[in-house]
């Protein structure tokens, strides 16, 4: 049975990720909305401050000294720091998940040589980077092709391997001390298979960083370029000590955003509201309840998809569908509340015109939305050539 009662270490950490949410993100987010030197203006102190209360290292395991907080909780402290602004929330998140996926994909001495330094620097930031020019969401479409997917190549030579190539829109890819690379590590087979993940620090020689990409949403949560030229990393930092991993972990990618959106909604709802009953005006109200209950419903399918994931039940069709109905419920949401304040709405002293914004990104980020739609579509129709749909909780892959 699925619990919405929180516990109390989640309204502990709910309580610390609400004060530093008001009291650091707010009073500065206009501001870094509206930076023209997104990389000069970086909020490093702000990293500081919120690494400093455990915001940076909230997944990682206790045996490297965090708290090892689950996708529940992630979505509790989303909540709360991503309701000032998703941007500066999603500076903490993307740590997360890496961090996340090094505690359970990497090898013994990969957790052992790369946590505790993560854990010990308030500026150390990690990031993942897939996307290329040539190759962004078919990277996670339902087929196997050997020209599809990751161009960026590694290949072994003796104990090294030596990675070629170029990736783009990286999130924290300006500012990360430690970036997860997936490379083609054998391109006479499809992606999935010759697709492989390398933990690489930021001063590795012949890794390079191009421009910061000025984005209309997320401007403050950075993306950028990196390029690889002659890269020579030894057989160690393959994640995992082998080929054919990578760090993509689908679910909880999926459980974020959507947090994101459902928190971005939530924003824009209740700036709605309160407009509203200042103005005295009732003619919005139908407006208003249907913004209601499509919140109300995304919050449901993203918890009760985020509680089998915890349980060990994750099923990749629920925590899609809830990365897709989420984004498509914010950028709705977020259009009727800039119709609802009117002129109002577009002017920049607002939040409006920034939730609309960010919740036009959304539906971009984690692969496209269509792309997601053609991989539940492949769930189900797998599911119907075998005839019954499975019990929800089956794990779909």
């Amino acid at each position: 049975m699925i619990d919405f009662e929180l516990t109390e270490e989640q309204l502990a950490w709910q309580k610390i990720a609400h004060d530093f949410s008001e009291q650091e993100i707010r009073p500065i987010a206009e501001k870094l909305d509206r930076s023209e030197n997104l990389l000069a203006d970086f909020p490093w102190e702000l990293v500081r401050k919120g690494s400093g209360l455990g915001l940076r290292t909230l997944s990682l395991p206790k045996e490297y000294g965090g708290p090892d907080l689950d996708m529940l909780a992630w979505l509790v402290i989303i909540d709360e720091l991503g309701y000032a602004d998703v941007s500066c929330a999603k500076i903490f998140s993307q740590c997360w998940k890496l961090s996340r996926t090094i505690a359970t994909s990497g090898t013994q001495e990969q957790k052992d040589r790369f946590l505790p330094a993560f854990r010990d620097d308030d500026t150390f930031l990690l990031t993942g980077g897939s996307t290329e020019p040539q190759s962004g969401s078919d990277n996670h479409l339902p087929y196997d092709a050997p020209n599809a997917g990751v161009r960026l190549s590694a290949e072994r030579v003796g104990d090294h391997y030596v990675l070629n190539g170029r990736k783009h829109f990286i999130s924290h890819a300006p500012v990360a001390k430690l970036l997860l690379i997936a490379a083609r590590t054998d391109k006479t087979v499809g992606t999935s298979i010759g697709t492989s993940s390398f933990l690489i620090p930021r001063d590795t020689p012949g890794l390079t960083f191009g421009s910061v990409h000025d984005k209309v949403g997320f401007r403050i949560y950075l993306q950028g370029e990196v390029n690889c030229d002659n890269v020579r990393l030894p057989v160690e930092n393959l994640l995992g000590g082998r080929e054919g991993q990578t760090s993509y972990k689908g679910v909880a990618s999926n459980v974020e955003l959507a947090a994101y959106a459902v928190v971005v909604a939530r924003a824009a709802l209740d700036a709605s509201i309160k407009h509203a009953n200042e103005h005295g005006d009732l003619a919005v109200s139908t407006m208003i309840a249907d913004m209601y209950k499509d919140l109300q419903a995304a919050r449901t399918l993203l918890w009760r998809a985020t509680w089998m994931a915890v349980h060990n039940k994750a099923d990749r069709s629920i925590t899609m569908s809830a990365k897709v109905f989420c984004t498509e419920v914010a950028v709705k949401t977020c259009v009727a509340a800039l119709e609802i304040f009117g002129e109002d709405g577009v002017m920049r002293e607002l939040p409006i015109q920034k939730y609309v914004r960010d919740a036009l990104a959304m539906p971009h980020m984690d692969a496209t939305n269509p792309i997601n739609k053609i991989k539940i579509t492949k769930f189900l129709e797998a599911w119907i050539t075998e005839g019954p749909l499975p019990q929800w909780g089956r794990t779909a892959g």
